[in-house]
């Protein structure tokens, strides 16, 4: 029961209370944390147009609109190499938590 409520307690303290007042030392935080997650977003977004530009650009040279198929394999290789950035920063992302989880205080 002890175990459960330090538990409990610790995963509140690590998750964001968003509606309580800071004062204006942690504003500036704050800021920043919106900043690294609209930049995630962002990336994210970039991801996922490369893809669709990719597939977009398959459908023009199945339809013959497209002449050169290279242009479909580069536009390809840039949505596979984006993916895969992307799942190895989120390996990474869950390697640090899990090793800040681990973490005994």
């Amino acid at each position: 029961m002890k175990a459960e409520m330090l538990l409990n307690s610790a995963i509140s303290a690590l998750q964001p209370d968003y509606g309580k007042k800071m004062n204006s030392s942690f504003e500036t935080d704050n800021h920043d944390r919106f900043g690294f997650f609209s930049y995630l977003n962002n990336a994210l977004r970039k991801v996922d147009n490369l893809q669709k530009e990719a597939a977009e650009s398959a459908t023009q040279l199945v339809l013959g609109d497209q002449d050169y198929l290279h242009n479909t394999m580069i536009a390809y290789e840039k949505a596979n190499l984006a993916l895969q950035l992307t799942i190895e920063v989120r390996n990474k992302i869950l390697e640090s938590y899990q090793e800040i989880m681990r973490m005994q205080m």
